[in-house]
């Protein structure tokens, strides 16, 4: 049995102390951040005993415009951005577009869609690289079914859960690079038999 209580967060972006918000390309939301850690204790089951204090940290960066995102990333990789919708380079922080995190936002505000599902499965993809899951095509299956149980955590019923994770894996099959996917019968497959921390590697 996976930990649900039907509790519905407030989404509020937060701003960096001393950081001021036309001079930053992005500001930290604390909310996001809070949410993916909190969906991830959440996707681990009761007779598993995981807590928040066993997830790392992550502090979300979301962009303030789509040139701040790519400059920042084709100055760090040297590569174009422009079917980047995030990336985590190390250490506690998730780089996130602007438009992902709003999106995330509705997802949890209640419009549920491919693009808003996306997102969400986006943010926990970023969280459990953070975690040390390296692989990109089991990241995106764990993150996916993990949206399942992040929606049932933040107040949505198992039907509604089970058509985001749905349509998490829709956004995946459509837009997701080929190195990014799993079949969905493989992963529910996978999911069944095993949870996000054994896929964690040794150095993660």
């Amino acid at each position: 049995m996976v930990k649900r209580v039907l509790v519905v967060a407030a989404i509020v972006t937060g701003i960096a102390p001393g950081t001021a918000l036309a001079a930053a390309p992005f500001v930290y939301d604390r909310e996001l951040g809070d949410i993916a850690r909190v969906t991830l204790v959440n996707a681990v089951s009761d007779e598993r005993p995981i807590g928040r204090a066993d997830v790392k940290r992550v502090y979300v960066r979301c962009y303030q415009d789509k040139m701040a995102f790519e400059r920042a990333f084709e100055q760090r990789y040297g590569l174009p951005a422009a079917r980047v919708v995030a990336y985590y380079a190390g250490g506690p922080d998730l780089h996130l577009r602007d438009g992902t995190c709003d999106n995330v936002r509705t997802f949890l505000g209640g419009r549920h869609t491919v693009y808003t599902a996306g997102a969400y499965a986006i943010l926990l993809h970023e969280a459990l690289h953070r975690q040390g899951v390296g692989i990109e095509r089991l990241t995106s299956c764990l993150a996916n079914e993990a949206v399942r149980w992040g929606a049932e955590r933040f107040g949505f019923d198992e039907t509604k859960a089970l058509r985001a994770r749905n349509l998490a894996f829709a956004y995946t099959r459509l837009f997701g690079p080929p190195p990014y996917r799993m079949g969905t019968p493989t992963c529910l497959s996978l999911t069944r038999r095993s949870e996000w921390p054994d896929h964690v590697e040794a150095d993660g």
